[in-house]
């Protein structure tokens, strides 16, 4: 999806604290971009603003106070020069499905002051907590007490109120959402993008094959929490993804096979896959040595060209808990090493939203850029291509005379990589 020029659009999200503004803006924009956590106190207590493509639209979200509170008239003077710009934008009242109080009440009509007549066309009610309502739809929700003032107040807005789970309730919601406000409508089609293939690499409780499951949208690869990895051998999937062929090559862990088979099934699955990218794995943490390790391993074993087709995939997105990625980037001085062996190319997964698919576009998005970078070429390894021309033997025979040549340094690297994720102690004794 791409949008025609000038199609952005500012959604500026008003109400009362502890509405669910912040959560909302996540949702919209697929990721963790607000702070959003339960709390008597606001959350929020400055105008925030953070950009992102979404169905191909260029949206920013603005996350403001509690309308109720002393910055009132800052948020007023936000609304206010957003439509003397006569730019697209779109308000959203946001109010938790739950009992409707006077405070509600009055932050609602409070929000309406604020955007005035002007803008009172391009506002929207925007229920949030939507899984509390369990099998009751909305309008019921909204009728239920005729003695409530909400039925009348939600009469003022027409047919313009959506509702939000924010908690798992997906991309969806989002779509419907800009939809029926009418921001949408000037979104077209692009063709379909080319195939891509791509080989996970990361040790075990990463969040590799989880990862790998998030990206083709079902379950292909075995997953679960087991520090000796779920995956033993390379094993490719391939699924439709954004209108396109997407294949994923999910390997084994690096802790849990003998090194002859683990040193094949690498080979085998780059020899196979012909892949445009390797994504390496990380945990949103602090970087062990063994992780350091992985990106040595690459360009020793492919050379040094593979390092042109390397990125980063951050999991566990939902720990940064509305800090950003670039922060924790800059504040690691590891992340940030690995991060720039990479160029600079990295996402962030959280696997837990599988439904969040602008994660995944996100990805790509990152991907295509390598690949042009790359002249579109997938990558090829001089090293194995030489040993193929030289036995012309196929596959196998290139693994073979691969170990012949390199099995050495990959046992010695294999067996610091190992000390240094399980501790000496703790040593598997197949090595």
């Amino acid at each position: 999806m791409a949008s025609v020029p000038s199609s952005g659009l500012t959604i500026v999200l008003l109400g009362n604290q502890g509405v669910g503004k912040s959560a909302s803006g996540n949702t919209i924009l697929g990721r963790p971009a607000f702070v959003s956590k339960r709390s008597f106190a606001s959350v929020t207590k400055e105008v925030s603003k953070h950009t992102d493509s979404v169905f191909g639209k260029q949206i920013s979200v603005q996350d403001t106070p509690g309308i109720l509170g002393s910055e009132k008239e800052e948020i007023t003077t936000l609304c206010q020069d957003l439509l003397k710009s006569k730019e697209p934008c779109l308000f959203l009242i946001v109010v938790k499905i739950d009992r409707f109080t006077d405070e509600q009440k009055n932050a609602v009509e409070a929000a309406i002051r604020v955007v005035g007549d002007e803008g009172f066309e391009n506002c929207h009610l925007l229920f949030t907590s939507g899984d509390a309502l369990n099998d009751m739809q909305l309008d019921d929700f909204i009728n239920d007490d005729p003695e409530s003032p909400l039925p009348t107040l939600v009469e003022r807005f027409k047919e313009r109120y959506h509702v939000f789970n924010n908690k798992n309730g997906g991309l969806e919601q989002v779509r419907h959402l800009l939809e029926k406000s009418g921001h949408l409508s000037d979104v077209v089609s692009d063709p379909p993008g080319p195939p891509r293939r791509m080989v996970l690499l990361g040790l075990p409780g990463e969040g590799k094959s989880a990862s790998g499951n998030t990206i083709l949208g079902s379950n292909q690869f075995e997953s679960g929490f087991d520090f000796r990895g779920v995956s033993t051998e390379a094993v490719p999937k391939t699924a439709t993804v954004e209108g396109r062929q997407v294949t994923v090559v999910d390997t084994p862990g690096f802790t849990d096979t003998d090194p002859e088979r683990l040193f094949r099934e690498i080979i085998m699955s780059v020899e196979k896959a012909e892949p445009h990218a390797f994504i390496i794995v990380l945990k949103i943490n602090r970087i062990s040595e063994a992780e350091i390790m992985l990106f040595e391993m690459l360009p020793k074993l492919f050379g040094e060209d593979v390092r042109k087709h390397m990125m980063v995939l951050f999991t566990h997105g939902d720990d940064l808990k509305g800090k950003s990625i670039e922060d924790l980037i800059e504040a690691e001085r590891s992340v940030s090493d690995l991060v720039t062996k990479c160029a600079g190319r990295y996402s962030v997964f959280d696997n837990t939203k599988r439904g969040n698919r602008v994660q995944v576009k996100h990805l790509l998005d990152k991907m295509d850029k390598m690949v042009a970078a790359n002249n579109g070429e997938h990558f090829i390894s001089e090293r194995s291509t030489q040993v193929q021309i030289a036995s012309e033997g196929g596959s196998e025979a290139t693994t073979t005379n691969s170990w012949q040549e390199h099995g050495k340094w990959f046992m010695e690297w294999l067996l610091k990589l190992l000390k240094a994720y399980y501790g000496s102690k703790n040593m598997p004794q197949q090595v």
